[in-house]
């Protein structure tokens, strides 16, 4: 079955789109749809850059699933909700001494989102404070007494390694282009931004809470977001809560974009294209933010709620111990065998990100992105051909009910998914692809899935028509898919997967040219036994589902079959991102 992929409207893009060949029968192989992302820059008037993306078995469920009635064959699980976390009192900017290091120990479990615990004892220590206040001004110097008014007059006074920016609670309706950073991974090495509250800074810029300025390079380095709440006024073309993007993804002698930027601990939501977006650098650290209803509005340059597209190295940098190792027992480690992990996406909750509609019934509706988390062409096919060379993870977050994927990793490599809880996603009624897991590696070979629990609910169908609605049909767990049977396989190991409500045109788990799932090594047909994920309704991609507690419930079989790992938390025994711990996660 050959699938046609949208074509990007701009050079970069186009050559990077592409039709996938994949010979398909009913319940058993599949082909894609198309995924890919490249923001424009901020302010800009015209379609940026994009590169074309995919889209895109066993079944059974106990009588105490504790899904919907009626599910039949498999059993899933994801989270949702739309509040933010608890905002925690104010905490007075941390000293050069108020980092944890690695002597504090971390706390027994952790949950997906902002959390309380790094947001108190931060990694970075600040040799110098700067404020900004809802009642400052525009002639302030920034002094606790002569605060600020804005982000972008912090940013403009030229702040240098050790500064921190404490942003007092309120709302701001403008954000900030970022264009000074700091100069190593260390403690004091980063430019901070920071609410003093947590997620109790509003920012309501509609093109951009934190866009890292590309206008002239290098672009800013060691730069840390902790704490704010990213809230776009509007859904606007291109709008992203957190952008990075050199401006050329293609060319013999690329430009790269910044590297050692921090995400952390934020509420991130209404963006048009993506909640966060960072793409042509790395040392990428997305931790422990809640991330959700961004990507409907854009259509020509696709995006998600966390996306990161055509990494780059920077060639000469040598790694700190803290690059190496995590500077944080409240982070984890990064190291994985004799290497370590250059960009983390860890403890996110992400969903509701959809591209709804584009097009319109009359000239043909017509869809392709708007994933949870896609790790977009590392390999840089059509652009460079440059593959990036370093190990990229993406753990314990929640992710459910995106109009695309869960976690999609893309024509990318060197990529290890573990301990993920995806449920429900896929949603998008006009995407075409028959291409739709919860948790997949498409295009991509060698990469790593372990730990994870994914949860597929197709929609109800009569027959396994291929471009005929409903799409859903093809909904299912896990794919893998290299490019060819001449490449790595991908690995699958002790996962849970299932179906509920009916069987896949794709089957619960699809694998080809070479890749293989097998349920010796992972968990086929089980339902993962979640406290209440979906009981009474499942959810759209706009809307999450009723119920939205991840926590395993007593007798889960996710309880102590996970796969322990140097680089994963100790509580990576328990399948998913909830411990057993828990009584409510998130």
């Amino acid at each position: 079955m050959l699938v046609s992929m949208r074509m990007p409207s701009t050079v970069a893009a186009a050559a990077l789109a592409f039709s996938v060949l994949l010979i398909v029968a009913c319940g058993s192989h599949g082909s894609g749809g198309v995924d890919s992302e490249s923001p424009a820059g901020p302010d800009s008037g015209s379609p940026p850059p994009d590169s074309g993306t995919p889209q895109s078995d066993a079944q059974a469920t106990s009588p105490e699933s504790g899904f919907l009635d009626g599910a039949s064959d498999v059993g899933t699980d994801d989270v949702g909700t739309d509040d933010a976390e608890p905002q925690e009192s104010a905490i007075a900017p941390p000293t050069q001494d108020a980092g944890l290091g690695g002597d504090a120990a971390p706390p027994t479990v952790q949950k997906p989102g902002p959390s309380p615990e790094l947001f108190a004892s931060p990694f970075y220590s600040c040799v110098r404070n700067f404020y900004v206040s809802t009642a400052g001004s525009g002639s302030g110097d920034g002094s606790q007494a002569h605060p600020w008014l804005t982000l972008q007059q912090a940013n403009d006074s030229s702040p240098v390694a050790g500064d921190c920016i404490n942003v007092q609670p309120g709302t701001y309706a403008a954000g900030v282009n970022v264009s000074h950073g700091g100069n190593l991974a260390s403690a004091t090495g980063y430019v901070v931004y920071r609410c003093s509250t947590l997620d109790g800074c509003i920012v309501t810029a509609s093109s951009a809470g934190f866009a890292f300025d590309y206008s002239s390079f290098p672009m800013p380095d060691y730069v840390v977001i902790d704490g704010f709440e990213l809230a776009a006024a509007q859904e606007v073309t291109y709008g992203q809560g957190i952008l990075l993007f050199d401006g050329d993804e293609s060319g013999a002698t690329p430009k790269t974009s910044s590297h050692h930027v921090w995400v952390l601990n934020n509420v991130i939501h209404g963006y048009g294209q993506s909640g966060v977006q960072m793409n042509d650098g790395e040392f990428f650290y997305v931790l422990h933010n809640r991330i959700y209803d961004n990507a409907f509005h854009t259509c020509d340059a696709q995006g998600s709620g966390i996306s990161h597209v055509v990494l780059k190295a920077f060639g000469g940098y040598v790694p700190t111990a803290d690059d190496r190792t995590s500077p944080s027992p409240l982070i984890g480690s990064f190291v994985v065998g004799s290497s370590f992990f250059h960009n983390v996406d860890a403890w996110n909750v992400v969903y509701n990100n959809a591209l709804t509609q584009c097009g319109s019934a009359d000239s043909g509706a017509y869809d392709t992105d708007g994933n949870n988390i896609i790790i977009d062409t590392l390999n840089n096919a059509g652009g460079t051909n440059v593959v990036y060379p370093s190990q990229t993870l993406v753990a314990f977050n929640v992710v459910y009910d995106a109009g695309g994927g869960g976690v999609h990793v893309f024509r990318s490599e060197y990529v290890t998914v573990a301990n993920n809880s995806c449920f429900n996603n896929y949603l998008d009624p006009y995407n075409q692809g028959s291409a739709r897991a919860c948790i997949d590696s498409a295009g991509s070979y060698g990469n790593t899935i372990v730990n994870n629990i994914a949860v597929a609910i197709p929609t109800a169908h009569s027959g396994c028509q291929y471009a005929v609605p409903p799409y859903a049909r093809w909904n299912n767990a896990f794919i893998g898919s290299p490019p060819s049977s001449m490449n790595s396989p991908d690995t699958f190991e002790n996962n849970i997967s299932i179906v509920v409500g009916g069987a896949s045109c794709q089957g619960e788990v699809l694998t080809n040219n070479g890749d293989t799932y097998s349920c010796m090594s992972n968990k086929c047909n089980t339902d993962p036994a979640w406290v209440d994920v979906g009981k009474t309704s499942v959810g759209t991609e706009t809307t999450p589902p009723a119920g939205a507690n991840f926590a395993l419930a007593a007798g889960s079989p996710a309880i102590g079959y996970g796969q322990a790992q140097v680089y994963l938390s100790s509580q990576s025994v328990d399948v998913g991102a909830c411990s057993h711990l828990l009584s409510t996660c998130p």
